[in-house]
């Protein structure tokens, strides 16, 4: 591996032979030395190559030692200084030190004095730049902590722009996005001050994931120098951040102020701009499953609302002949009853005939109203024997004359569950109603119940088919159906309120009946609150017979 080219010394001094002693003992010693008598020549020098030390005389004529190291540092920020004086006297060391030189050097000196100056200015140098490099990153820890905290896009496209102004103040700072395919050639997220526009074409040529681009109004070229004059800027850097098919950027500019410190201000907004990139990504996919589940949660209730009014058609189907069989006995004992020739004892049956059946229409509206009426969505002790007495009361009728003989084993100390009541009763409806389908030539409705543990386990079979092998697999999943007319929702509507609730509703292995079996295990009621661990274990085993 080829080592490290020597390293590059300008040595500026109107005496000759001054020059040509430190020329030669420099380049003995292993160094690159370019020697100057005039200082301008020496600008010149630097403006085109790079170098890592520069030492000067303090008293040139045509310009002193101290501002020719201001000068040159503008060209080159991280240039080493060794001030050279004829003078020995703490004055002239306190000035040297305080223009910022890192060392000094007094005539008349020796050969190794010249060699070490120039190596402790180095290593000056070298200090003061980890110095200003770790002052400018150790806030970064703060700022990577504050932006990856925030979620929310908006906030912190203005957030990473106040704390790019805290790191590196600048008079304007922006940032960028570009993505592919879009419309419009890019946007400004957020900016302080007047920034360049996204479509500005020095933007197509700042390399990304490269070393930030600096524009100086001293140092560079015409086109950079008349885009800063224009803005009324000094300086700027600029940086690109690509992540998947979009591009971040950053951009500070300051009006009067340069980068001193290239390097550590570069390698800054670099960190800054990848940091910056990853939180808005981050934030751009929590924006967008936060979104998606609400989306879902949005799918989900309209999906139990779609099947809960697929139940009531299907329900209010089977019920028609319910209603309509007290009508036409009302209208038919109102008809006889206000017949003129009709006997009073007669008139009075047919009017108490006509209550009877009101009456009975009454109670049967009244029983669907109330098992419909939509209920506060509260977890609550439910008594399972009492709700599930309610739905097969409902359905009795139906029950009857589909000539299915329910048989109802729940005991009477079966513990109460926690859960909402209207959503449990909606899934009882589901399962009962799939059995008395499942069975249209009639057969035996098993509905059992009873307790495992902290959990209470109710079991709907029936004597039908039972569920084809081909469908057991994906029951829960929605638009899958075993009837011709189903919607496919009602399991899975079923499953998704069971599950919510801490339970488990599952298709098991027949007990009583012969054909399906379903198993809700739910947990039981403890008291005031529900413990925890009751809402979230999992479900249990159906019972053996």
């Amino acid at each position: 591996m080829a080592g490290r080219p020597p390293r590059r010394v300008v040595v500026v001094d109107s005496n000759e032979g001054v020059l040509r002693l430190c020329q030669r003992v420099l380049e003995r010693a292993g160094f690159e030395a370019a020697a100057f008598e005039q200082p301008y020549a020496a600008l010149d020098y630097l403006e085109q190559h790079t170098a890592d030390v520069l030492i000067a005389d303090s008293d040139i004529p045509a310009m002193n030692g101290f501002a020719l190291m201001q000068q040159a540092r503008l060209l080159q920020p991280n240039l080493a200084v060794v001030i050279m004086s004829r003078y020995d006297t703490i004055e002239r060391a306190v000035e040297a030190l305080n223009q910022g030189a890192n060392g000094l050097l007094l005539k008349p000196f020796e050969r190794m004095m010249l060699v070490e100056s120039v190596w402790r200015a180095v290593a000056h140098r070298q200090r003061q730049e980890e110095t200003a490099r770790m002052a400018a990153l150790r806030p970064l820890f703060d700022v990577a902590e504050a932006l990856l905290s925030e979620r929310r896009l908006a906030p912190l496209q203005t957030l990473v722009v106040e704390k790019v102004q805290e790191v590196l103040p600048g008079s304007a700072v922006g940032l960028y996005l570009w993505e592919e395919g879009a419309a419009e050639e890019g946007q400004v997220l957020a900016s302080v001050g007047k920034v360049l526009p996204p479509n500005a074409p020095l933007w197509q040529t700042v390399p990304p994931h490269r070393h930030p681009l600096r524009l100086d109004i001293q140092s560079g070229d015409e086109d950079d120098r008349a885009l800063l004059e224009a803005y009324g800027w000094s300086s700027a850097l600029l940086t690109v951040v690509p992540r998947e098919e979009r591009r971040y950027a950053l951009l500070v500019a300051r009006e009067q102020m340069p980068f001193f410190h290239e390097e550590v201000d570069a390698t800054a907004l670099g960190i800054l701009a990848r940091l910056a990139a990853t939180a808005l990504e981050s934030a751009r996919l929590y924006e967008a499953l936060r979104s998606s589940l609400e989306e879902l949660r949005r799918s989900q209730r309209a999906l139990a609302q779609a099947e809960k009014m697929a139940a009531v058609g299907r329900l209010t189907g089977s019920l028609a002949h319910e209603v309509n069989n007290p009508i036409q006995a009302v209208r038919n004992s109102l008809y006889l009853a206000t017949h003129p020739e009709v006997d009073p004892s007669r008139r009075a049956e047919y009017l108490r005939l006509a209550t009877e059946e009101i009456e009975r229409l009454s109670a049967l509206v009244h029983r669907m109203l109330n098992f419909y009426r939509p209920g506060k969505a509260e977890r609550r002790k439910v008594a399972l024997a009492t709700l599930v007495g309610r739905v097969l009361g409902l359905l009795a009728a139906q029950l009857e004359k589909h000539h299915i003989t329910v048989v109802r084993e729940m005991p009477a100390d079966l513990p109460p569950v926690y859960g909402v009541e209207d959503q449990l009763q909606q899934v009882v409806l589901n399962l009962v109603l799939n059995a008395m389908e499942a069975m249209p030539e009639g057969g035996r409705l098993f509905v059992l119940g009873w307790a495992e543990g902290d959990r209470v386990v109710l079991a709907v079979e029936d004597t039908g088919p039972g569920i084809a092998p081909e469908v057991r697999d994906n029951l829960f999943e929605p638009l899958v159906s075993t009837k011709d007319t189903g919607t496919g929702l009602g399991l899975a509507v079923s499953y998704n309120i069971i599950a919510d609730h801490g339970g488990h509703l599952a298709l098991g292995e027949p007990t009583r009946g012969t054909g399906a079996a379903f198993r809700v295990v739910l947990p039981k009621w403890q008291g005031r609150t529900a413990t925890k661990t009751a809402q979230t274990k999992g479900g249990g085993h159906g019972k053996q017979g």
